[in-house]
């Protein structure tokens, strides 16, 4: 009996004891104090994608939709570069100088210039802008420029929503300001 309890005590000890471990045996794997950091969100890359807006000036105003494409290089962890072209239809309407008159559609060709946090970018933007407006049944194309800056986030790897104000100078025609949302798809991540 008392070997019997002395060997049920001895293998007691033995299943509560820390193991020890050998010089030779191999460990699983590293062990971090703390977790190792998350990947980093890229911008690098093509998109496109849809915007809806409004578009407002002293005299005409309405809503406007359409579309972008452009490309972003990302330089640094926080600096982002890109080119983007667009274009809106409109329904803006208004009378500037007691004449009727309807903006058909208004595009720019711009660069972008951006700050990020991970997946978070605000951005300021110029460039090329036109339109195209009627006034008494005649349609008249204005070129001039846009500047203007938004905030872009990026909620999946392919997806991001952006919110912008853009203004608008195209000469002694038609001077607007517009703010929009829109949606991107991004193609390609380097």
């Amino acid at each position: 009996m008392k070997k019997t309890l002395a060997l049920s005590a001895a293998l007691a000890a033995f299943a509560v004891a820390p193991a020890a471990n050998a010089a030779d045996i191999p460990v699983r794997g590293p062990m971090y104090k703390y977790a190792p950091p998350a990947a980093v969100f890229n911008w690098t890359g093509m998109y496109a994608g849809l915007h809806l807006g409004y578009g407002f000036s002293d005299d005409v105003d309405g809503f406007t939709g359409g579309v972008q494409l452009g490309y972003n290089w990302q330089f640094s962890p926080n600096i982002v570069f890109g080119i983007e072209a667009d274009i809106s239809g409109t329904d803006m309407n208004g009378a500037p100088g007691g004449i009727p008159t309807h903006v058909d559609y208004i595009g720019t060709a711009r660069a972008r210039i951006g700050y990020t946090w991970d997946r978070t970018m605000i951005y300021g933007t110029g460039g090329l802008a036109f339109s195209r407006a009627a006034a008494l049944g005649i349609h008249d194309t204005d070129t001039g420029w846009t500047i203007g800056g938004g905030l872009e986030w990026a909620y999946s790897n392919s997806w991001s929503l952006k919110a912008e104000y853009l203004y608008y100078d195209l000469g002694a025609n038609f001077d607007a300001s517009m703010i929009r949302v829109g949606a991107n798809y991004r193609f390609s991540s380097f």
